[in-house]
């Protein structure tokens, strides 16, 4: 029997989640890792039907949180946070890290580490370096297109549920960053039931596709994601300034971690 989480756990991981998914260079799917969500997921989606109210009730809990936190990151990212926006890359990257203990630990709960493991660490950080190529921003389009917002829903899916994948940095470069935080703050439904479509459909795939791995090669899965974390950290991360600022990065860095500690001791 997998852990359960407490409610406030799931709230605020799924706040959290939600913003990251909006958030510039972070990843919604490294965070679910990081708060012992990842796992629950997929299985609550795969085996939807074996406890239908059980997990229709996390999946609808756990999505409402997501989704509040999508709307607030829009909110916020369209206005004042845009002036705090390399703080909260430090808050995202200590976030990330805090949670690779518990993902080293959840690895071996079954078996013990083996050396071909690192092999499946190895391929994580090569198929996630492309990331590190998504610089610049292509011609900024003013307002989503029906297909271009079906496509954003697809790459969010797939954001969320490949970990260290951040649509917002494939967003920019394609120019529609802009226009999709416009329209998740202005809550504008022509374009959020396309998006929403698009997610529905490439989350389930991707999911079906992660729980068929993580199912046969637990510590390979594990490992491989933790690939994809490092390189979600190099990303992420906006390095450090040797100026008076420097004590509010190395804070926030710090909070990040602290908080992923935390909710990891909260009891049910």
């Amino acid at each position: 029997m997998r852990k359960q989480h407490p409610r406030t756990h799931n709230a605020l991981a799924g706040l959290l989640i939600g913003v990251t998914c909006i958030l510039p260079g972070a990843s919604g799917g490294v965070l679910a890792v990081s708060f012992g969500l990842y796992r629950p997921m997929l299985e609550a989606v795969m085996h939807l039907f074996r406890e239908p109210k059980r997990h229709l009730q996390f999946l609808f809990s756990l999505g409402i949180w997501i989704a509040g936190g999508i709307v607030l990151g829009a909110v916020c990212l369209s206005g004042a946070m845009a002036q705090y926006e390399q703080l909260m890359l430090f808050l995202f990257t200590g976030l990330i890290l805090g949670g690779v203990p518990d993902l080293l630990n959840e690895a071996q709960q079954h078996e013990r580490f083996r050396f071909s493991w690192l092999f499946s660490l190895a391929a994580g950080i090569l198929i996630a370096l492309p990331l590190c190529l998504l610089n610049g921003q292509g011609t900024v389009v003013e307002r989503l297109s029906t297909i271009q917002s079906f496509a954003t829903g697809l790459l969010e899916g797939i954001g969320t549920v490949v970990p260290g994948v951040s649509t917002s940095l494939v967003l920019i470069r394609l120019g529609w960053y802009p226009a999709y935080l416009a329209a998740v703050s202005g809550m504008a439904i022509g374009q959020l039931v396309p998006i929403a479509a698009g997610f529905a459909l490439s989350a389930f795939a991707c999911m079906h596709m992660a729980q068929r791995l993580f199912d046969r090669y637990t510590g390979h899965a594990y490992y491989a994601v933790l690939g994809f974390l490092l390189v979600s950290v190099a990303v992420v991360f906006p390095g450090f300034t040797l100026n008076r600022e420097l004590w509010a990065q190395l804070g926030m860095l710090i909070m990040g971690v602290t908080v992923v500690r935390l909710m990891g001791h909260l009891e049910t």
